[in-house]
């Protein structure tokens, strides 16, 4: 009887050992494991991305031109870069290590079955595809994944809102904008910037003229031994001239070129908008290219449209009013009113001070 109890005691104390080890072993062997790619793709051969979400049967398809991606409906549009990118660099790139499960029957519980997802990317390369599928998230950025070759689900560290099927998500959103503007033009009437030469004293002597530019050449001239440099003005455009009495509202055009540096679009106008009334406005670049700005209003919402692009875009309601809403009068004052609103500001200024003060 001791004899046995000895024996089973000796064979149980065996089985633990080679338990033990082994669960060393694949201890070790989890986490020596080298992580790998989670596809095996060729950047270069992707030519066509399409993006399906699971509660949404419109997907967005992506399309590959020369070096640049496109929206497939709206080839000529810029998309953001980083979005681009997290599909063609950083989701491809993604490194996995062991997979949380290798059964198939795990597919529904994390949301990475073939009839249910979150999300689903196509990579066309050819006539080829792969697919990869994304599911819940188990924690903070981060993904449960499935390539849709085979069983196994991995998680990744990559934020799923980052991915969307609706088109605006992916647009630039300052496609419209218009830097280094050298001219201004609107109804017949322009403004232009130039260079002009002038000496140091320059600005004391044409102080009460009130085109500068008109009289920069005798100055110029005259005065041949002065020290002279350049300076950039804005001056309106010939054939047309100052109003008589009045000087160019410089201040009002920087305004209107910020405007325009910071241009931005919130969405692609729907195409049935029928407009009745569209105010225009042209700019040209410091490169010489030529841009028509139109702008509409329809019930409470308010649209861009520039030459170069086919399509319309909704725009804010403060951008459309700075833009759209211009007279040309405001890019003129009278001196008398421009000094009087200084003396009124300094006024009050002055009066805001004594009260303060008492």
């Amino acid at each position: 009887m001791n004899k046995a109890v000895t024996i089973l005691s000796m064979v149980l104390g065996a089985q633990v050992i080679l338990a033990g080890a082994l669960f060393y072993n694949g201890q070790n062997s989890f986490e020596t494991q080298t992580p790998v790619s989670l596809l095996s793709l060729e950047q270069q051969t992707i030519n066509e991305i399409t993006l399906q979400e699971g509660d949404n049967d419109k997907p967005l398809t992506l399309v590959k031109n020369g070096e640049d991606w496109h929206l497939a409906d709206y080839p000529n549009l810029p998309l953001l870069d980083y979005k681009v990118s997290a599909l063609t660099d950083t989701l491809i790139n993604s490194k996995v290590n062991w997979p949380v499960s290798r059964t198939q029957a795990s597919h529904e519980r994390f949301k990475v079955a073939d009839d249910n997802f979150e999300k689903r990317i196509i990579y066309k390369l050819g006539d080829d595809e792969v697919d990869i599928l994304l599911g819940e998230s188990p924690s903070f950025k981060k993904l449960y994944v499935r390539n849709g070759d085979n069983n196994d689900v991995f998680t990744i560290e990559f934020s799923g809102y980052q991915l969307s099927v609706d088109k605006n998500d992916w647009l630039s959103k300052s496609l419209l904008s218009v830097k280094d503007i050298s001219e201004i033009s609107q109804a017949g009437l322009a403004f232009e910037k130039t260079q002009v030469k002038q000496d140091a004293d320059l600005d004391k002597r044409t102080e009460s003229i009130a085109d500068k530019s008109a009289v920069l050449p005798d100055i110029i001239n005259a005065n041949a031994s002065s020290k002279t440099g350049v300076e950039t003005i804005w001056q309106v455009k010939a054939p047309a001239k100052l109003p008589e009495g009045q000087t160019l509202n410089t201040e009002r055009i920087d305004e209107l070129l910020a405007q325009f540096s910071s241009l931005t679009v919130t969405a692609i106008a729907e195409p049935e908008i029928v407009f009745t009334e569209i105010e225009k406005l042209s700019v040209k670049d410091a490169d010489g290219k030529l841009f028509d700005f139109e702008f509409a209003q329809h019930e409470d919402s308010y649209y861009v449209k520039r030459s170069d692009f086919a399509h319309w875009f909704s725009l804010g309601k403060a951008q459309f009013d700075n833009l759209a809403k211009i007279n040309a009068n405001d890019f003129f004052i009278t001196p008398d009113d421009d000094e009087n609103s200084q003396q009124l500001t300094k006024k009050a200024g002055q009066q805001t001070d004594t009260e303060t003060s008492e």
